[in-house]
């Protein structure tokens, strides 16, 4: 969207995006220009508001605090992925650090910013919703906008719920003392986000022109939904395996893929390549995105070279984190065997060949290809081994998904969009669904089959629900790693105890004296999970100045 664009890269981003600044939130032009009542007079800045409203949803390429000139990094992307067993934090004295070891309090700050910033949208949303009606103006475009703020106040619930369970529901503008109210339950939240995502999608547009990307569409209305309903039967909040909950769950998902791919409309679809998928803009994979332009300063899609975690050799990019052993061993080989099956082929000293091609567009090893002419030495001695460097990496990896190597530092910052939503989800959130709902059938494997053909792996096929369900498990820590759902998936199905109580492992490379490499998968850490953890602390500040705020079990102030 053009207009929405210019906007958000100039003013409304550098004056607004702190939503937790005690300023009105229409305070997003300079004082001496316009007013609260300008604004609702006149439908063409109604449209600026709300693209102002899309801007400041908090993402993986700037959840932090962010006030500007903020630099706690160790908020910032990949925060969840930090916070369980795909990485680890650089920086040791940062907060995501000392939540992965464990330690959860009350007053963590990036738990308040969760909270914070989608009230902030949520509010605008409300603003938007309350007021429009009055705006001279076209009828259908005022439709589609109530739509669009009706999606927007959906996905930052659903973004609460899933953190911290049922929240309080606040639907309309109101004043700031009515946000004092007691959490709605669970389910009240999730009949509230179906609420707002069916009647978003009957009026949203499938797609638009590629001026006005990154709205809200009817298809993004329809996978939140999806996704909202999967939380919803996961055994984390289904404790009495309620079977329709999985039917619904799965049913709904099936509703995006006729957006797909023959027989469906083919307005959405798998991207052939996976790495670029992640830094071409315009791919038919994005059902919804945070959108990014460059120059972008301090805000976005800049900041995947904050956290490239090869030092010595990323032109200016800062290593804000590793991603784990566990994580890589979790990569089938190319023969689609899991590593520890003994006929896989998998050898611990040559650990990278044959193995699934995700693993190379997303993980920087030994021997990577980097820039040209630049191969990824992790070993002792080598050209990213620096362990006098605070943003050196702590367990022999570094990432690559997602960064763009033509486009930052000395090239220039990246402006690829943050990705909240994408095809690939839809057909693995519809494969789990349907296995739980009925079992192995044939349209489950077609679903988890379509991406794997894309990594070049071979179908599954035969399984037990069982054996299919961990291989749907797998595929989706492989598929979405570093997109912020692992943190979740395990939360919700209640296996944070198996996977995140447990050592963090890291890769371990010598030179013998003839100058072949040496192979060793060391413990780098212990983490510790307790069950309480499945959900996040309410800020103590909320529940301070909100005295009938309740706080999640286990949490003491």
């Amino acid at each position: 969207m053009t207009r929405k664009l210019t906007w958000i890269a100039g003013i409304l981003i550098m004056a607004c995006i702190a939503v937790s600044c005690k300023k009105n939130l229409l305070d997003i032009y300079p004082s001496d220009a316009l007013s609260d009542v300008d604004v609702w007079k006149d439908l063409q800045l109604v449209d600026r508001f709300l693209s102002n409203t899309y801007g400041t949803l908090p993402n993986g390429f700037n959840r932090r605090d962010q006030q500007p000139g903020n630099a706690d990094w160790s908020r910032g992307m990949t925060a969840f992925a930090m916070a369980e067993d795909d990485a680890e934090c650089n920086n040791l004295a940062g907060s995501t650090h000392s939540l992965n070891q464990g330690v959860l309090p009350n007053t963590w700050a990036y738990a308040e910013d969760i909270w914070i910033q989608n009230y902030g949208v949520i509010r605008k949303a409300n603003t938007l919703l309350d007021k429009i009606d009055a705006v001279p103006g076209d009828d259908a475009l005022k439709k589609r906008m109530k739509a669009e703020a009706q999606f927007l106040r959906a996905f930052c619930y659903e973004e609460l719920v899933k953190c911290y369970g049922g929240v309080p529901l606040l639907l309309t503008a109101g004043t700031p003392d009515q946000s004092i109210v007691p959490r709605n339950t669970y389910d009240e939240c999730i009949a509230q986000i179906l609420k707002d995502c069916n009647e978003a999608a009957a009026v949203l547009p499938v797609t638009y022109a590629p001026a006005d990307r990154g709205r809200a569409t009817k298809v993004a209305a329809l996978a939140l939904k999806a996704r909202t309903l999967l939380y919803y039967a996961s055994p984390l909040n289904n404790g009495g395996n309620i079977a329709t909950r999985w039917q619904d769950a799965a049913k709904a998902a099936k509703d995006v893929m006729a957006y797909g791919p023959p027989p469906g409309t083919n307005d959405y679809g798998l991207y052939p390549d996976y790495y670029r998928l992640f830094i071409d803009d315009l791919n038919k994979e994005i059902i919804f995105a945070r959108i990014f332009q460059n120059p972008s300063p301090n805000v976005g899609g800049d900041r995947p070279k904050w956290y490239m975690s090869v030092p010595g050799v990323n032109d200016g990019a800062w290593g804000g984190f590793s991603p784990s052993q566990n994580l890589v061993d979790a990569y089938e080989m190319k023969n689609g065997r899991r590593i520890a099956d003994q006929s896989s082929g998998y050898n611990p000293q040559d650990p990278y060949t044959n193995r699934d091609s995700r693993l190379d567009k997303s993980v920087l090893h030994q021997g990577s290809k980097y820039k040209a002419g630049i191969i990824i030495e992790t070993y002792r001695g080598g050209n990213t081994n620096n362990t006098n460097r605070l943003d050196s990496s702590k367990t022999g990896y570094g990432l690559m998904k997602m960064v763009d190597t033509s486009r930052y530092g000395a090239a220039g910052d990246a402006d690829n969009d943050w990705i909240f939503i994408r095809y690939a989800e839809v057909l693995l959130n519809y494969a789990e669904a349907q296995n739980e709902a009925a079992g192995p059938d044939a349209t489950v494997y077609d679903a988890i089959n379509q991406i794997r053909a894309r990594s070049g792996q071979p179908p599954l096929a035969g399984l037990s629900q069982a054996d299919l369900r961990e291989r749907i498990r797998n595929e989706r820590r492989v598929e979405l790693s570093f997109e912020e759902h692992r943190f979740f998936d395990v939360r919700r199905w209640k296996l944070g105890s198996v996977y995140f109580n447990a050592p963090l492992n890291k890769v371990s490379i010598t030179r013998d004296a003839g100058g072949a490499l040496i192979y060793s998968y060391p413990k780098w850490e212990d983490r510790i999970f307790q069950d309480y953890q499945n959900l996040l602390p309410i800020p103590q500040s909320e529940i301070d100045r909100n005295p009938k705020l309740t706080q999640n079990p286990g949490y003491t102030k």
